[in-house]
């Protein structure tokens, strides 16, 4: 996978406002913050986003 769909989901978490970090590690997209329930908004956006790839969602949270 080439990094240019990650860099653009990238570019709409941090333009989303909410306070969390993202990564690209590999051909993975990492985002990081302390409250779940803004990891849960980023999932829900990056779902709502039409881009054609196969999305896999981990919480490491508890």
């Amino acid at each position: 996978m080439t990094k240019k769909p990650l860099k653009k989901l990238v570019k709409v978490i941090k333009d989303s406002g909410m306070k969390v970090q993202a990564s690209i590690m590999d051909d993975q997209l990492r985002v990081t913050g302390k409250k779940l329930d803004e990891l849960q908004s980023v999932i829900a956006t990056v779902k709502g986003i039409n881009m054609d790839l196969p999305l896999q969602f981990t919480n490491f949270r508890n």
